[in-house]
């Protein structure tokens, strides 16, 4: 997966229990491809519910409050969970439910369990390698609206503490952010994991047999066509172009465009690179500019007129 440009790490200490300001060292997204825990069988085309989702994930701080978070089905009374059990079994007696999230983690979320449909407590991945959240696929596919069902979890946590929610493509997500599903074609393959940064807002997109084949989606400026195009145009040979600039003057920069690179052919994205710095008198950074190779000149036409009358450099 793509690196994500965001600085958070901070030696360990004890999760405080008031508002919590984001850490301030980079974790990285892992670039190798993902095995799916647990994956439940024949999730390709269609997401299995549970009760049609009747309620939400429950998120139990068994670190800050040891004594009052479990309560036995039996006896109504909270049960003393001071660790996870070796075992990683699920007692019939908790009352618990598939989705839960139990946590007997310090600082970051690495000592976080969730209650699998099974009766068994799987730990989290954490595939940012920083000791941030990650809500698996393993996880997420029982559910129809795995970011609605683990809302409350995020609440609790954090969002600054997860790092991604993976999605079927099947998940109410899709529709709720781009107004549509994603095609039957592209929901049918099972090459291709999404995977949902809830503090950036955005979509990142796989294709499994080659992650190198990789792109993010910032969900303010994406279209669902924006997805389709680039999953249909990922075998394609690609090329790349880098586009800096650096626009002085109140004049020169009250001319300089907002967003992204608008115009370019389907397939081809734009992602700022680098530092971006913005003044009124002052505008500088570089885009990278990735897309098939046939539809290079067109790419390099569509750059040239978004900046028409300003003075850029590709390369």
């Amino acid at each position: 997966m793509p690196k994500v440009r965001r600085k958070r790490l901070t030696t360990a200490k004890k999760r405080p229990t008031t508002a919590r300001k984001r850490p301030t060292t980079g974790r990285k997204r892992p670039t190798t491809t993902r095995k799916r825990l647990n994956q439940p069988k024949k999730l390709s085309t269609k997401a299995t519910t549970i009760s049609n989702q009747p309620m939400k994930a429950v998120y139990f701080d068994l670190v800050n409050q040891p004594n009052v978070s479990i309560k036995s089905k039996s006896t109504g009374k909270f049960i003393q969970l001071s660790k996870p059990p070796k075992n990683l079994k699920v007692s019939d007696d908790w009352d618990v439910q598939p989705g839960d999230v139990l946590s007997w983690s310090e600082f970051r979320p690495t000592e976080t369990f969730f209650v699998t449909s099974e009766g068994t407590l799987l730990k989290n991945p954490d595939t940012s390698g920083s000791g941030y959240l990650t809500i698996p696929f393993a996880i997420t596919s029982q559910f129809s609206d795995a970011i609605d069902y683990f809302s409350s979890v995020l609440d609790s946590i954090g969002r600054n503490y997860v790092s991604s929610i993976e999605l079927t493509s099947n998940d109410s997500f899709f529709v709720k952010k781009f107004s549509k599903e994603l095609p039957k074609s592209i929901k049918n393959r099972t090459d291709i994991s999404y995977s949902f940064d809830p503090n950036d807002e955005v979509l990142y997109v796989t294709i499994e047999s080659n992650p190198n084949q990789s792109q993010q989606f910032q969900l303010e400026t994406t279209k669902i066509e924006d997805i389709i195009q680039w999953i249909s145009t990922s075998n394609e040979t690609k090329t790349k172009f880098i586009v800096k600039y650096n626009f002085e003057g109140k004049e020169t920069c009250s001319k300089v465009p907002c967003g992204i690179i608008m115009g370019l052919p389907p397939g081809w994205q734009s992602e700022q690179q680098g530092s971006l710095l913005v003044s009124e008198n002052k505008i500088q950074g570089e885009w990278k500019c990735e897309g098939p190779e046939k539809t290079k000149e067109k790419a390099q036409k569509a750059i040239e007129k978004h900046y028409k009358g300003l003075e850029i450099e590709i390369k």
